[in-house]
Formats: structure tokens, sequence, C-alpha cells
């Protein structure tokens, strides 16, 4: 079966998108996303080409974008450009260079989209001029190689079932309709049909975390084991129908146990104390206030605690009161209770 024919049957057995949904392609142009762009033309979706210079590599970031822009003037397509001064936002938000980018090109992603939609990181990007597209989702050219990257990368990382069945195909807007492919089958094809595109040097360098598992730890494992690949790529699978049933799971106790009040959520004790596992049920249930799995031990302790002890996410206050358990928001709460430290 050829990469086009499996292409669209992967888009339709997923369900992604209808067919005449209007794309907004992020592209690099690289292998990756110039394959991306033929398949999309031959399979005569219509598209538009978006691409972010994150001025980190100098010329080739120039390069890369006149690349971009060329590509959508070949295919006849509109294209939009946003350039960030990546470098500042990480050093001002405090993160690495790597997620910096990421939450930029996604936030930015996002804002074109004719829904205006918002991703999922809940940050506001530097980005003053975006223009509402007439595109109803994006589409990023992930691969299977991407994906095998990116459950070693979460499981030395730390993580739970959902960091173990990796890249979803689908998540709101944001499509990765190539999770089918293997990354060679994507450099067959470009050789094959003779399609130009940009090479990353940085790519090679392992300064960066997904760079040096591809560099580095797969290809060392994959001498011991050579299936390491394909049976990574058979695990994703059934975790991702094992996070579904872990989900069915999750949602019929917090059915059972968390009750709504107001903006409040409260959790009753003695209920909880029975439930098994005690402490995997109380993370699912707190987890989307913005508490993290490192409070999960102190979230326990508080079920035997004196009233008024609490602990505190970003936004929200875990407070035992008596024999509940209550979630609040931080701004609604008064300051006379007992902060349990983390540590």
């Amino acid at each position: 079966m050829d990469l086009l024919t499996q292409f669209k049957q992967y888009i339709q057995n997923e369900n992604l998108f209808q067919l005449n949904e209007r794309l907004l392609l992020a592209v690099s142009g690289g292998v990756d996303s110039v394959v991306l762009c033929e398949l999309c033309k031959r399979a005569v979706f219509y598209f538009e080409i978006a691409h972010c210079n994150f001025q980190l590599r100098g010329d080739d970031s120039t390069r890369d974008e006149k690349f971009a822009e060329a590509l959508a003037k070949n295919y006849g397509v509109a294209f939009h450009l946003q350039t960030f001064d990546t470098v500042a936002y990480a050093k001002a938000s405090k993160k690495s260079v790597e997620e910096a980018a990421r939450n930029l090109r996604y936030e930015w992603f996002y804002s074109l989209l004719k829904t205006n939609n918002k991703s999922s990181f809940g940050i506001e990007p530097p980005v003053a001029d975006a223009k509402e597209t007439t595109c109803n989702y994006i589409l990023t050219a992930h691969h299977a190689d991407d994906n095998i990257e990116t459950v070693l990368i979460n499981f030395f990382r730390g993580t739970g079932i959902a960091g173990l069945r990796g890249i979803l195909p689908k998540q709101n807007k944001l499509i990765r309709p190539l999770l089918f492919a293997r990354r060679s089958q994507l450099e067959d094809y470009v050789q094959a049909n003779s399609l130009p595109f940009v090479t990353d040097h940085t790519n090679l360098q392992n300064d960066y975390t997904r760079n040096y598992f591809r560099n580095k730890i797969i290809p060392l494992v994959s001498q011991k084991f050579p299936g390491t690949a394909t049976n990574i790529i058979n695990n994703i699978q059934r975790f991702k129908e094992t996070e579904m049933l872990y989900q069915q799971a999750v949602e019929l106790h917090i059915k059972k146990l968390a009750e709504q009040k107001g903006n409040e959520i409260h959790i009753p004790v003695l209920k909880l104390l029975k439930t098994k596992p005690l402490a995997t049920v109380l993370y699912e249930i707190i987890k989307g206030f913005g508490f993290t799995a490192h409070q999960t031990e102190e979230a326990v302790s508080l079920l035997k605690s004196e009233t008024g002890k609490y602990i505190q996410s970003a936004t929200h206050r875990l407070i035992k009161n008596r024999n509940w358990l209550i979630i609040s928001p931080v701004q609604t709460i008064a300051a006379d209770n007992i902060l349990i430290e983390e540590g």
C-alpha cells in the first residue's frame, strides 16, 4: 500500500477530520512537514502553511523561513509567519528553550484557527499581530519514531499510563495524521518524489533531550534488541487501549466521590478511605486543579489530619474540614488555616 493510501486510510480510521475541512499545516521545512504538504496536496485537501522562526539557529532560521514561504507559493496556498525571541521568552517564563519554543508555536497556531481556540498551555504568547484564518484544524507532521522517542522520554522522566501511550493522533483541534508512518518511509517518499527540503543540523547535536534519545539511546538499545522500535509501537497501542479502560474506571470513582458545591468540590473522607487504590483515585480527582503527583502523599495525609490543614497548588487549595476534603479556588479562602509544606 503506498503512503498516500495509508495516509487517507489512517485519517478515516481514526476519524481525524472530514475531507472538506480547512487545514493549517505546521511546516518547518524538514522532511516530515514537506511530506505532509505533498500528501495533503495529492489528497486534494484545502490547506494553509504556518511557519515559526524561533531565531535559534542564525542564518539557518532565515533559510528555513524563506523555504517555507517558497513552499507555500509553490502550492498556491496562504502563508503565515511568526518570529519569536525564544531565548528571551524562555528566561522570562523560566522554561527550557525546548519547552518555550513548543509553547510559543502551539499558542500561535491555535490563535490562527477560525474559532480562535485557546490551547491547553494556559499562557498568553507574545503575539500581537496574529490573524485569524479560515482553518479548522492544526496538522503537525509527528510520525511513529517521534512517538517512540516521546514514550521513552516520558518513561525515564516518570509518567503514568497517559505518558506511555504516547502522542495522540487527535487532541481537540490538533491533529497528527502521520503517526502511522516510520521516519524511513517519509525519507523514502521524499527521495522517490524528488521533493526539496531543508536539514536542521542541530538534530545531530545531543544537547536537547529528544536528540539524545534519537541519536544515542534508541540506536544503542536497538543493537541489543533489534525489534525495539516495533515492540514499542505495539506497546503504545496496548497502553492507549489500557488508558481508555483506566479512564472509565476513574470516571466512575469521581462520580461516586466528588460532589460539586458552587465553585468547590467536596469529597467525603470516610468514603474515600474505603476506596482502593486510594492514592491513585485521590490524585485523579485533584490533578485537574493544578496538584502534582508529588503532592499525592501529602493529600492522603490530610485524610487523618486535624481540621484546617491543607495543601495548595498554584490555583487551588485542598483543605481538611471535619469529614470532608474540600477543593476551593485559592482567592476564596481565608488565610487562617495550617499549610502542610511540600517536601
